[in-house]
This record gives C-alpha cells, structure tokens and sequence, in this order.
C-alpha cells in the first residue's frame, strides 16, 4: 500500500478533513497511532462541559478497543475555548487507560495552537496552505475532497427526489424487473411495503440448473436475470456503465437486491470474508467470478470505521503480498477436487467451461498493459487515483522530508479502487427511488465499513435506516460501526 508521512502538528491538522472527507466544524477529532502508524479517526461534536464527561465516556471504549499507543486530540473551534470540556475528558479518560496524549491541540479561524504549551503565540500558528503540505498532494491524487460539512456527505447517497421527473418510471421499471424475477421463480424475501412486510419463501436453486451459460445450456428465466444483474453490476463498478446508461441498467442493479441470496453474494464477493461463499450456490460463485473478476474484490481494512459513523480510515494496510497471493492469476486449477474452493463443487464439464472462458478473458486482455489499463494510456493520469492511502505515517517526533517512496503503481491502484467504486455506487444511490433505495445503501454501507470509511458507511447506513428502520444488514452495519468492529477481523 502507498504510504504518506507527516511531519508535525500542522500538517496533521491539515490533513484531518481529507481523512475525513468533510471539514469538521465545532468538533473534536481524536487520532489513534499505532506506533507511527495512523489508526481510528473519530469526530464528537462540541458538548457543554456538563455533558462532556459522559459524552467521553461513552465513546472511550470503542477508541481504546483497538489498543493504540498514543491519541492525539483535536478541536475545532468557533468560539474560543468552547472544545476544551470535552478535549480534557478525553484526554483524562485516555490517560487513566495508560495511552499516551501525544498532542492537545485547538484549531479557530485558521490557526492552531497546543493547549498548555508556553511556546505558541498568543494569536496561534497561521496553518499551512494545503498546498505546502506533500502529503495533502497524496491525498487528492487518491480522490479525496474536502466537502464543507457532513450533510453534504449526505447528499451524495440522497435517493431520487419524488418530485424529479424520472421517478415514477424508475421505480415501475424497477417493480418490473422484480415481478418478472418473482414469475421466473425468484425470491424477494427482503421486500419491504408501506402495508406490510411480505416475505417470499426462500428457494434453494435447482441442482439441475447448472451453470447455462458455462455449459452450453439454454439458461432458464431465473438464471437470465441473475446474469442481468451480476453483467450490470459489473459494468457498473467497472465503470463500463456510466451517464444514461446507468438509468437504463437500475432496474438490474436495484431491483436484484430485495433477494437476500443475491445481495449477500455480492457483497461476499466484494468483501471477502464477510457473507462465507461455500454458503452460496456454485453456479451462482461462478459466474461471479466471470463477471465481476476477482479485481473487484477488496481488502478489509487494517483500521477501524468508528462508532458514530465519522470515522476515517484507519489507514493501516494488510500484510503486502496477501490480497495478490490469494487472488492473482483466477482459479487454481491445479486446487481441483481439494474440496477448499468453488471449481470442486462444479461437475467437470462446467469446469472445462469455465477454464475456456478464462483463456479467452485472459487472451483478450493480453493487449493491455500491466494493472488493467488500455495500451498507449498513461499511468499518470490522476483519475486512475481516486481512493484513501494505505498507509498514513507520522514523523512528528522527527524532522523528515515528506515523500512517497518505494511503492509500485500497483499499490496506488490498489488504493484507488475502494474510494472510486463508492463514487460510482454513491451515483446510483441518488438515481434510486426511496422506495427501493434501502437495500442499495444497505450494500453502499457494507462496502464502506468494509474499506474504513466509517463516514461514508455512517452516512449511507443512516440514510437506509431512515427509510426502513427495520432493515436487517443495515442494522448491522450500525451496529458494527457504534461498537468499532474492525473489518479486518471478519475477514
């Protein structure tokens, strides 16, 4: 993974709204270090002093559950002095924990100063131009922006206005999609209606399906629409589908969603670990792999999404070498009849298939260069990186030179990818009706605490639940980010 190093107080501070992805306004930021290493990022708005030792109490133990060495506490500030209630009963309830404070600070009107210390002006430090700042140059390489508040955040998963006029046609063709699912033998066993919430009886697949399209079969009604669906969502992420051809293809993206079984192997795919993939259908596996690719799927996060869902990365990347280990390369084919992947549980013809198709696949791409971009583009080209650092060190304690060194394009590309595949989902959220939005932010949710975006996941996980409280993943998603369940230990 990329790594970004820091060297002081200011440059931190300038660095916290693009961890963020929103500027904090009268708040207070706690920052975790592992070592150098950045961890939990958690923003608390400003509370009176009365309030304020119950507020830190309450948010203490999801900081401290991911054991960091030391916090540094930040507060921004309109009125002076109005953070320090709340600074000092974290910080007190921190040190009674034996993790070290390694900074105090305040920041008001574009400077900064260190509470208790002799040294800092009276009118504070002028912060720095982001511009001044190496890693903030990191930052936005990797797609980050610094939105003015958290409700702008919001907006970016806001479904499609009833009074916009493309509504009532999106929600019939997406009702559409999903009669003919139902008649072609489907289940919508997570639809949710004003009345009433009906539940359809879950339907295992029929062995005898097979695979279809692997196997030279004619595909049955069901099977067409699953591979409907798993082409748009492909397409989709990838960015093949993009501008009115998203508002062609919703019905297949959305309406798929209201069967559990299909949404809970898509986000199995997607972040590994989280839905157990023996659990789904083979066929269904399969052609998961053929249309969405293992490149889509994503490393949990080393860090933490927090608890009240402003929470940055916890920018602390897997073991290098892992997430290529396990994936590069397709199926091991060479693993067959182990009994530990997918292609044993397929019968040997719809395995000869499925190894054609990937020579093909595997032929077809020989012309373009390493990483997946066309040949002759250049990788250079700063719409490639769009997503949050690897891994965000500190220097403080040293006077050192902030670079990026040693790390290959495939790191950054790596990178990019969680933050680029949110963006292009955040679209299809604001082109869903609220009726149908749910399960889609539920997935949106899922695959930002996935990637430790805490902020992203609280946003889209509160906006689900405000439209159907009783939404089951999303439910859980909330809960795994109020008590700080890290991604990484589920995967």
């Amino acid at each position: 993974m990329p790594k970004i190093s820091l060297s002081g107080p200011a440059e931190l501070l300038t660095i916290i709204p693009f961890h963020l992805g929103f500027q904090p306004v009268r708040s207070v930021v706690v920052v975790c270090f592992h070592g150098k290493r950045l961890g939990l990022m958690a923003r608390l708005d400003v509370v009176d002093a009365g309030l304020a030792a119950e507020a830190a109490a309450q948010t203490l133990p999801t900081l401290l559950q991911g054991e960091p060495s030391s916090v540094a506490l930040v507060g921004f500030e309109d009125i002076p002095d109005e953070s320090l209630p709340l600074l000092e009963a974290l910080a007190s309830g921190v040190e009674a924990e034996r993790v070290v404070v390694r900074e105090r600070l305040v920041l008001r009107g574009g400077r900064w100063h260190s509470v208790g210390c002799d040294c800092c002006p009276d009118e504070g430090w002028l912060l720095p131009e982001t511009s001044d700042v190496p890693a903030v140059a990191s930052y936005v390489a990797l797609g980050h922006a610094v939105l003015p508040d958290r409700d702008e955040l919001a907006r970016l998963v806001e479904p499609l206005p009833a009074t916009d006029l493309r509504h009532e046609l999106t929600r019939t063709a997406i009702e559409d999609w999903q009669r003919r699912y139902c008649a072609a033998g489907g289940s919508l066993s997570d639809l949710q209606q004003p009345a009433q919430r009906r539940r359809s009886a879950r339907r295992a697949w029929p062995a005898a399906e097979g695979v279809g399209l692997l196997d030279g079969g004619e595909l049955t009604a069901r099977q067409f629409l699953v591979n409907d669906f798993l082409v748009a969502w492909g397409g989709a992420l990838r960015g093949d589908i993009e501008g009115y051809g998203l508002e062609h293809w919703l019905p297949s993206l959305v309406g798929p969603l209201r069967d559990v079984e299909l949404r809970d192997a898509l986000i199995g795919w997607l972040c590994p670990g989280t839905v157990p993939l023996e659990n789904v259908p083979a066929d269904l596996v399969v052609m998961l792999d053929v249309l969405l690719g293992p490149e889509l799927r994503l490393v949990p996060a080393g860090g933490d999404a927090g608890r009240d869902g402003d929470r940055g990365l916890g920018c602390e990347g897997e073991p290098e070498g892992e997430w290529d280990e396990e994936l590069a390369g397709g199926p091991d084919w060479d693993a067959i009849g182990t009994g530990d992947d997918v292609i044993s549980r397929l019968a040997a013809s719809d395995v000869e298939a499925l190894r054609a198709l990937h020579a093909l696949l595997d032929l077809e791409s020989s012309t373009a260069t390493p990483g997946g971009a066309p040949a002759g583009s250049s990788l250079t080209d700063p719409t490639d990186l769009t997503d949050l650092p690897g891994d965000v060190t500190d220097d403080m304690t040293d006077d050192m030179t902030d670079e990026v060194t040693g790390d290959s394009w495939e790191d950054w590309d790596e990178a990019t990818l969680p933050r680029l595949l949110l963006g292009r989902l955040e679209h299809v959220c604001r082109l869903t009706p609220a009726a149908h939005a749910a399960p889609l932010l539920s997935v949106v949710a899922s695959l930002a605490w996935w990637c430790g975006d805490g902020a992203r996941a609280g946003v889209a996980v509160d906006q689900a639940l405000d439209l159907e409280p009783d939404h089951r993943l999303s439910l859980l998603v909330r809960q795994s980010l109020d008590h700080g369940i890290r991604p990484s230990r589920c995967a």
